[in-house]
């Protein structure tokens, strides 16, 4: 309970933060003004968010709607996958590093079946984790580096698996207050990828039960 009361305080601050310094607008006219007129600033500003989200406990997909929001689908495409590749990036360095020990061995007692259902499929399940839109995904990358996994496999992986998600994010974003069949199409796609990965999932975690009684 005091952990998500600090997460809930977390998420106050930073919005009174930009709310503060006139950086949260529900204008979105203002807000598209000001990004075309100072792209370069609005470009670094948004990949920056992606940086911190982490601290703030800002999930990656939300990050990805913002963006399609806020930018052509093209650029928030691009944004996106900038953002996404970095903060993960960052994500594997501190797993591997001697200051993630302490974080990897809490993760593994808070989430031993993602441990050991990552450790047995590897990049079949962090694909999944991916994927998947309510999946912890961060801590899904995180067990995923601390069991081994290559970089070049990782960051392929969270590429590949990312990418349907942020293409949709990217394109529609902008246009779902238009649009009822787009919102629509949103909600329908949305709930056959987590239909789906749970169904993937599900079996994995059997195959996994049956290989452990034999």
């Amino acid at each position: 309970m005091r952990k998500k009361l600090t997460i809930i305080v977390i998420w106050i601050l930073f919005a009174y933060t930009l709310k503060h310094f006139d950086l949260l607008s529900l204008d979105m006219n203002t807000l598209k003004d000001f990004i075309s007129g100072n792209k370069n600033n609005a470009y670094l500003l948004f990949i920056g968010l992606w940086l911190i989200r982490l601290i703030f406990f800002i999930p990656g997909t939300t990050l990805m709607i913002l963006g399609g929001v806020c930018f052509q689908p093209f650029d928030a495409l691009m944004l996106s996958t900038v953002g996404f590749v970095l903060s993960e990036t960052l994500v594997y360095i501190v797993s591997r590093s001697f200051a993630g020990n302490k974080i990897n061995k809490y993760l593994e007692n808070r989430y031993p079946e993602f441990n050991d259902l990552l450790e047995t499929y590897n990049y079949k399940f962090l694909a999944i984790g991916v994927i998947c839109p309510i999946a912890p995904a961060d801590v899904i990358c995180f067990l995923s580096a601390s069991v081994g996994i290559k970089f070049s496999t990782y960051i392929f992986t969270i590429i590949i698996a990312s990418t349907p998600l942020r293409i949709l994010y990217s394109f529609m974003g902008g246009n779902l207050h238009k649009y009822t069949v787009g919102l629509v199409f949103v909600i329908v796609s949305l709930i056959l990828v987590f239909a789906a990965s749970i169904k993937i999932w599900n079996s994995l975690k059997q195959k996994r039960k049956i290989e452990l009684q034999q």
